[in-house]
């Protein structure tokens, strides 16, 4: 019976490695980059879960990491002590830190969170920061370049792009 979990671990990784070669695999789990199951350059499109440093290409499906990172494009949940994601992100990034260079559609939740160009959803953190941003941002600091239109609700609000009163205490908006 204490054998159980090293079999299972190892028809993971037998699995996986037989999938690597198409380009994408069901799951990866990894101690730290590059000790994974599947390729840094392949798509997982069910589930990771690194232990300490994940890193793939695309993601559909939940993240469970430490440390995951993204060089293309996430759908699904994101669930890290820091998600860091290159491409757009579509769904419910939660963790310390959820960085997504991209377009952001959904929801993020830290201490920091920061989105891209033609983001839309929910921030909600104790610093926000977007791009090009339409929708809610609750946090101590809530900072966007350019709002489309939307409500921040904050210590300190900053919209860039408002010609009167970018800067405001308690709550800023722009519609």
């Amino acid at each position: 019976m204490k054998k159980l979990p090293a079999i299972v671990l190892l028809l993971l990784l037998v699995a996986g490695g037989a999938v690597a070669q198409e380009g994408s695999g069901p799951i990866n789990l990894s101690l730290f980059a590059p000790i994974q199951i599947l390729d840094e350059a392949k798509s997982v499109d069910a589930f990771r879960f690194s232990l300490i440093y994940g890193v793939n290409h695309d993601l559909t499906g939940l993240d469970l990491s430490l440390v995951g990172v993204n060089h293309g494009d996430v759908m699904g949940v994101q669930f890290n002590g820091i998600g860091l994601v290159d491409g757009d992100f579509t769904g419910a990034q939660l963790g310390l830190v959820a960085i997504t260079d991209g377009n952001m559609q959904g929801f993020q939740h830290g201490a920091v969170t920061k989105c891209g160009q033609g983001s839309s959803g929910v921030q909600w953190g104790l610093i926000n920061m977007s791009e090009d941003f339409s929708g809610f941002q609750l946090g101590f600091v809530n900072i966007t370049e350019n709002m489309r239109s939307g409500l921040q609700i904050g210590i300190l609000n900053i919209i860039k792009n408002k010609e009167k009163f970018p800067i405001l205490p308690l709550v800023n908006w722009r519609f």
